[in-house]
């Protein structure tokens, strides 16, 4: 009767805990895990090595590193163990022996020695802290074996080890490892393992200082002592950590291109790690030229200069330099330089150049006018002041001159232009209207979007979007014809030019250089922007504040940052071969670069686009009916004998390009002509005449400048020993304050019509 009663109470006991067992299990599965499980955590920026460039702290102001277990040295993994829970892959959470076995110490004690908690009972705590209870304890438990069920020992471990504070703010491995040791837990020796375990104990009482040192080491070979007991290490290791001393500072954090990291962050702010394509070596290439030439930028008026460095062949953001200090408050250190959009100057026109043979408006031996000369208001003037009359459409780019532009703009078309830049994605306002403007500077860039559109001249017309980080998919499409790049990049590689560098830069160079300089009107932005057939390189000089300075001008304050970059970065490859399969060779008047008419005596051979070969003729060439005894052009109201007259061909120049160019006449006959039916009349000053300077006498010497024309816009331009001076209307007087000596005067109106007089000016 008793056996039976017995048995019945075993069976109802048994019962009830597989009850107990059915109900926790049940619980633990349908009980939300806690959210603060996965707490924020910093942000991490890397290199594309995989190296930090920089942590941020989260919004708890805390140093946490989120690292998975594969990333953190299994010899700390295992250390960790041995120390805090030797039997953590065998007990569900719990461990009813170690909990007995605490109860009994802190009895005999009569105080707590210990709580008996594992590595999962650490975790519940360190997860949802509350006071040491007996009913805390019971949660930790229950969450224990939660964990246990649903996140498995692999995870347990990942939490545990990214949550566990290790001394002051720094949660998690990996903050502690970067701040103590200046590496991540996968490149630490036995010793630093050894000290990093033993931490979490009591971290503020351990963590590093001169104060903590005594009580740090003898934790730290506590846990040397019980790694070798674990055959974690060997004698010889053991003795060998045990001689190595433990840190007593903490170090700073990574903060490499500190622009470029925050410049990702705010482009991806749900983003927690990201590897950047940046290359922490030409990254330190590109802020040590930067540094270098602080100093020569500041003498010039510049207190700012950002960098850009771009891969060809990925469009991958090698280097990002904001500006020359990150730290320097009073210009604006922090603002990412390289993002902000400013008027680019010149910079704009090798697009134009390649749209314009494209489009077969041109060759590059077309020659284009360069004169003094406006548009509606808008008068482009050249950064040297000086005017040439006529060059070709390839010196025209290789010297950055400005009123061929403009015009090449117009006849080219501003809207094929704007689509051009729009399809470059160089407009950043795509409702404004700039006008001509814009091949001058009207329209503002910035520089990683205009350096990644000369990686795409480097590319062959092939555009695409730049990528700063991996992976990042990338497609490109074809912006520009090849043939017509390749034409530009050879005007862009001639290193007779304004703005080509002096000294090893240029003469014995690794690779061809393909370069741009510009100024922005007020010399508020210098550009510099240049490729090798690896690496494209932008550079931006100037003040945050937009203050403007003589010496801001491209070629003397971006030019030498640029060229010294692309020395440094080398090439593989000598130049970009020449895209011959998209071009031609056509004939074309040899003074002129149109194709040839019946009536040009020579021609020459030139590169084209293929099927964009120009349809206009010669225009400088013409025919005349002139009269044989005197050449004068046939008037339609004689009548001549047979004979009397005869067919000429003359060269016609423009009329302005022709005063500059210092010819007598536009080189038609002289009655029939556009000098025919105009006249121009020099008032003063009077051919031969000396003036006298007196020193200390404001306004002596000064020369009054004034001619009459009777052409229908009365403009007449004023060039002083073939120097272009000023232009002003008909009547008007321009006084001239000239330098001493003999000066020779020319008057030039918009018929061509032109008249001299020489003066001399002595100084008493």
């Amino acid at each position: 009767m008793h056996r039976r009663k017995g048995s019945k109470m075993r069976r109802r006991i048994l019962l009830a805990c597989l009850s107990l067992c059915l109900l926790t299990l049940l619980t633990a599965f349908l009980v939300p895990l806690p959210e603060t499980l996965s707490p924020s955590t910093s942000r991490v920026i890397r290199f594309r090595d995989g190296s930090i460039m920089r942590v941020y702290l989260t919004a708890d102001e805390k140093w946490r590193i989120w690292t998975p277990l594969e990333e953190i040295e299994p010899l700390l993994i295992e250390a960790t163990i041995a120390y805090e829970d030797r039997y953590f892959r065998y007990h569900p959470g719990v461990n009813l022996l170690a909990i007995v076995r605490a109860m009994a110490q802190n009895l005999r004690a009569r105080r707590i020695l210990s709580g008996g908690s594992t590595l999962t009972m650490q975790l519940a705590r360190l997860v949802e802290p509350k006071p040491r209870t007996v009913t805390a304890k019971l949660h930790e438990m229950f969450r224990a074996f939660q964990y246990e069920l649903r996140l498995g020992k692999h995870r347990i471990l990942e939490f545990y080890l990214n949550r566990t504070p290790y001394g002051g703010n720094y949660e998690g491995v990996t903050a502690a490892s970067l701040a103590y040791f200046g590496r991540t837990p996968n490149e630490l020796s036995p010793a630093e393992v050894a000290y990093l375990v033993s931490l979490p104990q009591a971290p503020a009482s351990r963590q590093p200082s001169v104060r903590n040192y005594q009580r740090a080491l003898v934790a730290r070979n506590r846990v040397l002592a019980r790694m070798q007991a674990h055959k974690l290490m060997d004698v010889k290791e053991l003795e060998i950590a045990l001689e190595n001393s433990i840190p007593t500072r903490v170090q700073r954090f990574p903060a490499s291109a500190p622009h470029a990291a925050d410049y990702i962050r705010l482009r991806d702010p749900d983003e927690v790690d990201t590897r950047t394509t940046l290359d922490p070596h030409l990254q330190q290439i590109a802020e040590g030229f930067a540094s270098a030439h602080a100093t020569r930028l500041r003498d010039l008026g510049a207190y700012n200069a950002s960098i850009v460095v771009m891969d060809n062949s990925t469009r991958e953001v090698r280097a990002l330099v904001g500006s020359l200090d990150y730290w320097d408050d009073a210009h604006g250190g922090q603002i990412l330089g390289f993002a902000i959009p400013r008027s680019p100057g010149s910079t704009l026109k090798p697009f134009l150049y390649a749209l314009a043979l494209q489009e077969g408006v041109m060759t590059p031996a077309t020659l284009l006018e360069d004169v003094p000369s406006g548009f509606s208001g808008f008068r482009p003037a050249n950064f040297s002041g000086t005017y040439r009359g006529l060059v070709t459409a390839e010196f025209a780019l290789s010297h950055s001159l400005n009123y061929p532009f403009v015009k090449l703009l117009q006849e080219t078309g501003y809207r094929k232009f704007l689509s051009l830049l729009d399809a470059a994605d160089l407009r950043t306002n795509r409702s404004r209207e700039y006008g001509l403007t814009v091949i001058t500077g009207g329209m503002e860039v910035s520089l990683l979007d205009l350096t990644n559109a000369y990686v795409t001249l480097a590319r062959g017309g092939m555009h695409g979007v730049p990528r700063l980080v991996v992976p990042e998919h990338n497609t490109s499409h074809s912006l520009l014809n090849p043939g017509a790049v390749s034409l530009t990049l050879r005007a862009l590689s001639l290193r007779d030019r304004p703005d080509a560098p002096q000294g090893k830069n240029l003469t014995n160079p690794k690779a061809e250089i393909y370069w741009k300089t510009g100024t922005s009107w007020g010399r508020r932005d210098a550009w510099s922007i240049g490729f090798t057939p690896d690496y494209t390189v932008g550079i931006w000089v100037g003040n945050f504040s937009a203050e403007g300075a003589d010496s801001i001008v491209g070629a003397q304050a971006a030019g030498p940052i640029l060229f010294d970059i692309l020395t440094a970065l080398g090439s593989q490859s000598q130049r970009i071969p020449m895209e011959t399969d998209y071009l031609m060779q056509v004939p074309v008047c040899a003074l002129s670069g149109m194709p040839v008419s019946e009536r040009c005596p020579e021609t020459k051979t030139v590169w084209a686009v293929r099927d964009r070969v120009p349809i206009k003729k010669c225009t400088f060439h013409r025919a005349f009916l002139v009269e044989k005894k005197t050449g004068r052009r046939a008037q339609p109201w004689k009548h001549y004998a047979t004979g009397e007259v005869e067919q000429r061909v003359f060269t016609v120049y423009p009329p302005l390009a022709a005063a500059i160019m210092g010819l007598e006449a536009s080189g038609s006959p002289e009655h029939g002509g556009h000098a025919a039916d105009t006249q121009l009349r020099l008032a003063r000053p009077t051919d031969g005449m000396r003036y006298l300077a007196t020193a200390g006498i404001r306004r002596s010497g000064r020369i009054p400048l004034q001619a009459w024309t009777d052409t229908t816009d009365g403009r007449i331009f004023w060039f002083i020993n073939d120097r272009f001076l000023a232009q002003n209307r008909s009547g008007e007087t321009y006084f001239l304050t000239p330098e001493t000596g003999r000066l020779r005067i020319v008057a030039v109106d918009s018929a061509g019509n032109t008249i001299r007089a020489r003066v001399t000016v002595q100084q008493m």
